[in-house]
């Protein structure tokens, strides 16, 4: 016998066939079968032990399989090989949510083969083709039986989409009769219209044959008029050439087929009409071409983007410093931090049941398949349940959230107010039950925790800004999403409806979890116990910290940090932002015995918000109110002319809680900078707008200057943005940006005709300005009003401490020492926001424990360490600034 590299599986409601096929083979050739009976509605074990030694008995001393198709009936997620059967009648339902993939390559000990899982309608499509040799340019394929099944080609390839089928690739949901055609062409409906007739019930239509011909005869010609009925509009729309009918029903073709023909009679293009007398040995066949044909494109697909970045990957082991601004900062932890997907197997290898759950952005299979090769080191039979299949439609959360996306806007949204739950079906979580057969039941991906399994609880945390690297990538998808949108549209709704959801989740976790784990370098994790993670939230809240930055290009972009910044990736075009302190996007790094974990920053406003944020707690929760971030254009660019939003129109249109009043800190700037602010006296608003439009719609270059005013930057000026007001920095400023936090809302009105480093033209939103601008803010009053004019507030020998106004709509206040020794600083339980903007370095201690930070690194101390010290070791002046919310603003 030869030895065979390709296997073929029908699996079917009560038995399951194998063969091996040679691929190679065209036409009818001699299978040898082995076929078994199974029960549809025993354990997930039982079933997949019974279709695995079925497999194993096909195979041959030697043989080297190298791919195994499976049909087996839907719904199943057929790419990743996940059964997703339920609600239909028991069969198969307790493999809902099994990865059946993984199951039965352990199960066979092929391992190393590549198993296939497909629509057994499909696989019928593409065994006829190979085994009749089909020349056919339009065919139809359908196989009648306990359902109907139905697939399309158009020269050999199988259609899933097209404008001339259905919209779901297939003919059961359509409706038929005030019923759904599933319910016409199928065992279903033949027993149904013989109980109609008779008053009898009968348990198959090889019975209701030999019970009465005559019944049955009348019945299967009323089938062939009605199928011929359905499908008539179909064949002519998509100009089907061939109709192919298999399954159990076309055995008994010679009862129908006059009628169905003759219905078929007046079509435009004459069909062929062929009846099947070899499903099984088709099905299997297309199920082993389908399975070949992947493996190999498997084999060529090596050039998988996972992030697409220049940026690096935060590394395993902490790394030194030296002297300066550092990019991997890190909190030392006294506990633990572990390395490898071999050290959390062996953490979880003795459990029965463990759920794995996490922030959508992970790479859920490529976490599996690492995680699943160390417990196989173990000897363990692992069950992976996917709670990707407990998620609603995507036809459901799309209408779910349509509200919140604001249609093809290509920023904004309004936030989401629900819970990550709602993107579930309840029933579908109350299926997925742990097999106890199996050594180990695993229920993984973002809202594992939903299935309320009593289990050890891994959660998987991984970067906003890796998030970002994965969208740009293809490498990730939004919560139900069946494609792929733009990035843009991408990040509009993680921004707004699922980073919401998402944080509810992790906090409502953070006590139960067990273990907590940062994915973010993809093959190799860092990870550690929850309680230690805990215990180190608090040291953290106690104690400085820096929050790890994140640096990106943009069309305006220059070159400061690239000269000032060690670390950075010099071939990056530019660098137009630091994400220095953008909690809802910034990560916090910890370090235990030399490893590196990384968390997002809320996780400490959940841990405890009090001790952060201390008097602000009340009004902010675990909202963190004030940002830090960078922007530099240095031999780069001018902003766009822009203006945020105001309060109640953020609150109202896009569902924040506060909204984006920033102030330009000029941190360092070439001479002849500027900054553009408010209005000039004589702005005509409506002559503005007209000029806005005219560069818009017809790339007319607009004179910025008539219309908003200029100033000259210097070196720690302060100049104030409180929303609605018209600004914009200049070339060759390194602007620190010191905001409340919300971050995306800038109406950009002008850009200076420019396109994005995408080639795109950039949103431009004058409708969205036109609603929030204040034309007040003009002439003399932006100077007297909207630049700060530092205040000395105390000194002593070796320090000034100077309190540099911000206007009456910021919450925050802004402050800045100036010395040349030491400094003691009382945070009046209020959490400071510091930035070294003048010296080398400093020394930060609070009680025993000391820490440095450099020029131009953001640095938090929380509420809860009431005063710490700040000490110049430089013969140099130091400036530190500092903001905080204000008293009255709590």
């Amino acid at each position: 016998m030869k030895n065979y590299n390709t296997i073929g599986v029908d699996v079917g409601g009560s038995h399951v066939s194998v063969t091996n096929i040679d691929t190679n083979q065209q036409g009818k050739t001699f299978l040898e079968l082995i076929r078994k009976n199974i029960d549809a509605k025993d354990s997930a074990y039982e079933i997949v032990v019974n279709i695995s030694d079925c497999i194993k008995e096909i195979l041959h001393d030697k043989a080297t399989v190298e791919s195994v198709g499976i049909a087996f009936p839907g719904p199943f997620d057929y790419e990743k090989g996940v059964c997703a059967i339920a609600n239909v009648g028991g069969k198969f339902e307790n493999m809902f949510g099994i990865h059946m993939q993984q199951a039965m390559a352990d199960f066979t000990g092929l391992t190393n083969a590549f198993f296939v899982f497909s629509n057994d309608a499909h696989c019928f499509a593409e065994g006829v083709y190979h085994r009749y040799q089909l020349e056919s340019r339009k065919t139809v394929f359908l196989t009648l039986g306990t359902g109907f099944g139905s697939a399309f080609m158009e020269n050999g390839v199988l259609l899933t989409q097209h404008p001339q089928l259905p919209a779901i690739g297939a003919f059961y949901d359509e409706p038929f009769l005030d019923a759904k055609a599933d319910d016409c062409f199928s065992t279903r409906w033949f027993l149904s219209e013989y109980k109609k007739q008779t008053g009898k019930e009968i348990a198959s239509v090889k019975e209701m044959i030999a019970a009465d011909a005559e019944i049955a005869g009348s019945i299967f010609n009323q089938f062939g008029i009605n199928l011929a009925t359905f499908l008539f509009p179909w064949l002519q729309q998509f100009e089907c050439d061939e109709l192919i009918i298999g399954g159990n029903i076309a055995k008994a073709s010679s009862l129908f087929e006059k009628s169905l023909k003759d219905g078929l009679a007046q079509m435009r293009q004459p069909i062929n009409v062929v009846f099947c007398e070899d499903t099984e040995e088709c099905i299997l066949t297309g199920a082993a071409v389908i399975a070949e044909r992947k493996n190999n494109m498997n084999k060529q697909n090596t050039n998988f983007l996972e992030r697409k970045t220049t940026q690096p990957v935060l590394p395993v082991n902490a790394v030194e410093s030296g002297n300066g601004y550092t990019i991997f900062p890190s909190f030392h932890s006294e506990f633990l931090v572990f390395t490898g997907f071999d050290a959390l197997a062996q953490k979880i290898c003795n459990e029965k049941t463990v759920v794995i759950d996490g922030f959508n952005g992970v790479l859920w299979e490529n976490f599996r398949t690492h995680l699943h090769t160390e417990l196989q080191k173990r000897n363990k039979k692992v069950f992976w349940y996917d709670v990707n299949t407990c998620l609603k439609t995507t036809e459901e959360i799309d209408a779910m959230i349509s509200d919140n996306l604001k249609g093809n806007d290509p920023v904004f949204g309004k936030r989401y107010m629900g819970s990550l739950s709602d993107f579930f079906d309840k029933e579908k979580l109350e299926m997925l039950q742990p097999d106890a057969s199996a050594d180990l039941c695993i229920l993984y991906g973002t809202g594992a925790a939903l299935g309320n399994w009593d289990s050890h609880l891994v959660y998987v945390d991984v970067p906003k800004n890796e998030i970002q690297y994965r969208m740009r990538a293809g490498s990730v998808k939004n919560i139900g999403a069946v494609d792929l949108f733009d990035n843009a549209q991408m990040y509009k709704r993680a921004y707004f409806v699922e980073w919401p959801v998402l944080n509810k989740h992790k906090e409502e976790l953070l006590s139960e979890i067990d273990s907590i784990v940062d994915e973010q370098r993809i093959h190799e994790i860092t990870w550690m116990e929850g309680g230690d993670f805990r215990n180190t939230l608090t040291k953290m809240l106690e104690q400085p910290l820096r929050a790890r930055p994140w640096f990106e290009a943009g069309v305006w972009g220059g070159n400061w940090m690239k000269k000032n910044i060690k670390g950075l990736n010099m071939d990056e075009v530019n660098y137009a932002w630091s994400f220095e302190l953008i909690t809802p996007e910034n990560g916090i790094v910890i370090e235990g015995n030399q490893n590196l974990l990384e968390v997002s920053f809320d996780f400490l406003l959940f841990h405890n918000n009090t001790k952060l944020l201390g008097k602000a707690a009340q009004r902010f929760g675990t909202e963190f109110p004030i940002r830090f971030d960078f922007l530099d254009t240095f031999d780069g660019g001018n902003l766009s002319i822009q203006c945020h939003p105001r309060t109640a129109y953020i609150q109202e249109n896009f569902g924040e809680n506060f909204t984006q009043d920033e102030t330009y800190y000029i941190l360092d700037c070439e001479p002849g900078a500027d900054v553009y602010l408010g209005f000039q006296e004589d702005i005509n608003p409506v002559e503005f707008k007209s000029a806005l439009l005219d560069a818009q719609n017809n790339g007319i270059e607009m004179q910025a200057e008539k219309y908003v005013q200029k100033f000259k930057a210097n070196k720690h000026d302060l100049f104030l943005i409180p929303n609605g007001t018209i600004h914009a920095s200049g070339k060759n400023n390194m602007v620190l940006e010191i905001s409340s936090t919300p971050y995306i809302f800038t109406f950009k009105m002008y850009d200076w005709l420019r396109l994005g480093l995408n080639g795109q033209p950039r949103p431009i939103n004058i409708e969205h300005a036109f609603e929030n601008l204040y034309f007040e803010r003009k002439g003399k009053m932006v100077q007297e009003t909207l630049i700060s004019q530092p205040t000395l507030i105390a000194e002593g020998r070796n320090y000034k401490q100077f309190q540099l106004p911000t206007h009456p709509e910021h919450f925050y206040a802004i402050e800045r020492f100036e010395f040349t020794d030491e400094i003691n600083v009382n945070t009046n339980n209020q959490c400071h926001i510091c930035m070294l903007v003048e010296g080398n370095k400093v020394e930060v201690s609070v009680e025993n424990k000391t820490d440095v930070f450099n020029y131009a690194e953001t640095f938090v101390i929380p509420a809860a360490t009431n005063k710490y010290s700040v000490k110049n070791n430089s013969v140099k002046k130091a400036m530190l600034v500092i903001a905080y919310v204000k008293d009255e603003c709590c």
